[in-house]
């Protein structure tokens, strides 16, 4: 969870960002002047989580602690 938000947060215009673990849902507030989805959800890719337009690397999502890691 908080990995995922600090992703988020990190890009620039994104205010506030909220993962509804249950639902597997990221909530945002965002500047759409300064950013947009596609460049959140490269950030989360980046940080080991795959989202519905992009796939984190393998390198990036081995690094995640074995708590965190959902692939089969």
């Amino acid at each position: 969870k908080t990995r995922i938000e600090a992703a988020a947060k990190s890009v620039k215009g994104v205010s506030t960002a909220n993962w509804e673990i249950d639902k597997k849902t990221l909530h945002l507030n965002y500047d759409s002047t300064q950013t947009d989805l596609d460049a959140i959800s490269k950030a989360v890719a980046l940080a080991g989580h795959d989202t519905e337009k992009d796939k984190a690397d393998q390198k990036a999502y081995d690094a995640l602690p074995n708590c965190c890691k959902y692939r089969k």
